[in-house]
């Protein structure tokens, strides 16, 4: 877990402090690259509190506004498919999480966002604690997105599912996103 947020400090910190030319419209003023819908892929490693450890991946979508000030806000829905100890097979329809959350992040360079959120997620329990059920609860979640174009972007990101029952999930991760 150290390596990791080694790994994580570092590409923030290479990533904030990298120069490339900037993206301006015929007026002069930069267009925002955070602002709009967009979707994407994240894959990553998650502790399940259940037993065990193992990969997740999940599809996302969502909106948000950029203000001139560098404040970002936004709402984001996701499903996933996890794999672990304790649960199925990977990519197994039947075992994963779906959630929605409220984001807010600044961008000091418009290529850069640090942002954190909260909202609720509904994860599916199958384990020797649980039933195979839904548990719901709560979820935090911060990260690193870096946008080098208008319509791609790289993200690093950090997630906590609180649903309690032994069926909480840690998780880090990594992804791909574009904005239409």
């Amino acid at each position: 877990m150290r390596r990791v947020l080694v790994v994580f400090a570092g590409i923030a910190l290479l990533a904030s402090s990298g120069a490339t030319a900037q993206q301006q419209t015929s007026s002069g003023v930069e267009e925002p690259r955070f602002q709009g819908v967009y979707g994407g892929i994240t894959a990553g490693y998650g502790d399940f509190s259940s037993g065990g450890d193992g990969e997740y991946v999940d599809f996302f979508l969502g909106g948000r506004i950029q203000r001139e000030s560098g404040l970002v806000y936004g709402i984001e829905a996701a499903g996933g498919f996890v794999d672990s100890d304790s649960r199925e097979g990977f990519l197994d329809l039947f075992d994963g999480y779906g959630s929605i959350i409220g984001k807010v992040g600044y961008t000091p360079n418009n290529k850069v966002m640090w942002y954190g959120g909260a909202g609720y997620t509904s994860l599916d329990v199958a384990n020797e604690i649980e039933n195979d059920g839904s548990s719901g609860g709560v979820m935090f979640e911060a990260g690193l997105e870096y946008m080098p174009t208008s319509w791609f972007g790289l993200r690093l990101r950090g997630q906590y599912h609180a649903v309690g029952s032994e069926a909480d999930i840690t998780s880090v991760g990594a992804g791909l996103l574009f904005s239409f």
